[in-house]
């Protein structure tokens, strides 16, 4: 890096920090440099806490009384925070042991970690270790450092030629799952224990469970199953430090404090319960994997013998007859999982592709514009651009096809695909650019450049041009074989410069997609 440019850096970070200044944090009272708004807190939380409940398992259903002893929980220790936000609480149904914040407040524990507590003092420990995340902006600071390192290496770029931020988009598709992947560092880890320990006590729980909690998290790493909380240990890893360091602070709140473990353990119940159920599923969706059907199905049947209200279960069901050409069977099996639980975004998908092979056009875009409302997927967008195509509607299927093609998977390359065929059909010069140059003999020699991601064949040129009477004339032009992606061709035009007194116009007018 240059003095200039390294000069150039320090003076754009002067400018942002006096613009922006020192904020007060709201939870520890400490001045720190703050270049997020709230509102972009607020914005990011409400706008990327469906789509990561639902890209995990959506929310647990199976039993409501579950998410109701959570949420309560959660906003009694809520109302107690140093930051009024508006805080959300729900259980994703997975079978992990996983806690997480996003800013502005939206948390969520997984079912597993549930089956892991023993007390309501331990569920609170768990919520009010997330709430001061959010509350404390840790996230938010994570994306913060985030920010301040890509913006330096954005001026550096802006130095050079060969800068490429091609990756931006996924890069924000990818926001909210970074979010709550980056591992929080050790003082926002302490700070989240100690502060959630003071409002385990303002909210009348005792502290003593959090000390409770990190006791087990501990014993369970040293005895080498943390693989059973792997998850949480990657962003919340136990020591006996941290232990050391809760037991301290515990000594210094107020004594006495509700337990609720009776009441936990009641509320819990039919979690513990089905729990085979779930560790069958596991072992089905495993089968599945491995082409073992007949497997898959007899667990799955088991799980559902134990626990008859969990949707998963029967979208499996459907999963093995799909794939088995059972369409039928498979849609009778979604259905019954969206009887089960209408706000998971997989049930409808799958109904909705099953629906469109069945023909049911209208059953199959009610299905999947339903799936995507909970969660934008390229197989919803693809199948709904190829649904919109066979109904005529050239236009809408464009729209569907370039929102699938975001997605760099097979399935958001397959609507790419159909998308770049549906542009060169009405536009058959959309992504071949020409140009012109005289060869030594004075004949035009044409550079065909397909600037599209995909070969294309069956060209056909037109060249318009003055003869030396001023006549207008046209020539028309065949390419042979095959111009590929991204590529350049050179091709005689058979017109010298002494036929024409002007260079010729030259028009696409026919393009086919190579196929595979």
């Amino acid at each position: 890096m240059t003095h200039q440019l390294f000069l150039t850096i320090c003076s754009h970070w002067v400018i942002a920090a006096a613009l922006l200044g020192c904020a007060t944090n709201p939870v520890t009272g400490k001045s720190e440099l703050s270049i997020i708004f709230e509102s972009w807190e607020l914005k990011t939380g409400k706008q990327h806490y469906l789509p990561m409940r639902q890209s995990q398992g959506g929310d647990y259903v199976a039993d409501p009384q579950v998410q109701d002893y959570v949420r309560q929980v959660g906003n009694r220790l809520a109302a107690v925070s140093d930051r009024k936000l508006p805080y959300e609480f729900f259980v994703v149904n997975d079978g992990t042991a996983n806690a997480w914040a996003l800013p502005g407040g939206k948390i969520a524990i997984h079912r597993g970690l549930l089956t892991e507590l023993k007390s309501e003092a331990e569920l609170a420990a768990v919520l009010s270790h997330e709430i001061v995340h959010a509350a404390a902006k840790h996230g938010a600071k994570n994306m913060q450092r985030g920010m301040l390192l890509q913006s330096t290496i954005a001026l550096a770029g802006a130095a050079t030629e060969n800068s490429n931020y091609t990756e931006y988009a996924e890069q924000a598709a990818e926001l909210g799952a970074t979010l709550i992947r980056t591992k929080y560092g050790r003082d926002a880890e302490r700070e989240s224990d100690l502060f959630g320990m003071n409002y385990m006590a303002r909210a009348g729980y005792d502290p003593m469970g959090a000390v409770d909690l990190q006791q087990t998290f501990v014993n369970i790493s040293r005895s080498r199953q943390s693989n059973a909380l792997g998850a949480l240990f990657a962003s919340h890893p136990p020591s006996s430090e941290r232990l050391a360091s809760n037991r301290a602070h515990a000594a210094t709140l107020p004594k006495g404090g509700e337990r609720g473990t009776e009441s936990y353990q009641q509320t819990m119940q039919r979690l513990q319960i089905t729990k085979p159920a779930y560790q069958a599923y596991e072992k089905a969706t495993a089968a599945f994997a491995e082409a073992d059907f007949a497997t898959a199905r007899a667990l799955a049947k088991k799980a559902i013998k134990i626990e008859p209200n969990e949707a998963h279960f029967f979208g499996l069901l459907g999963d093995i007859a799909s794939i088995n050409d059972r369409l039928a069977a498979a849609q009778k099996n979604y259905r019954q999982a969206i009887r089960l639980n209408d706000r998971f975004f997989y049930s409808h998908l799958q109904s909705g592709l099953v629906s469109q092979e069945l023909g049911e056009l209208d059953a199959a875009k009610a299905s999947l514009k339903r799936s995507i409302e909970l969660l934008p997927t390229a197989s919803a967008y693809n199948a709904l651009g190829e649904i919109a195509e066979s109904e005529g509607n050239i236009a809408q299927a464009k729209k569907y096809f370039a929102a699938a093609s975001k997605d760099n998977g097979k399935t958001g390359q397959a609507a790419l695909t159909s998308l770049i065929r549906l542009n060169a059909a009405a536009n058959p010069g959309a992504y071949i650019t020409t140009t012109l140059e005289l060869s030594g003999s004075g004949e035009w020699i044409i550079t065909l450049h397909n600037t599209a991601p995909r070969d294309f064949t069956g060209l056909k040129l037109v060249l318009a041009y003055a003869d030396q009477n001023g006549r207008m004339r046209r020539q028309r032009l065949s390419l042979s074989g095959h111009i590929s992606a991204q590529n350049r061709r050179r091709i005689n035009s058979g017109l010298t410069v002494a036929a024409s007194l002007y260079p010729p116009q030259v028009t696409v007018s026919e393009i086919q997609l190579l196929a595979n």
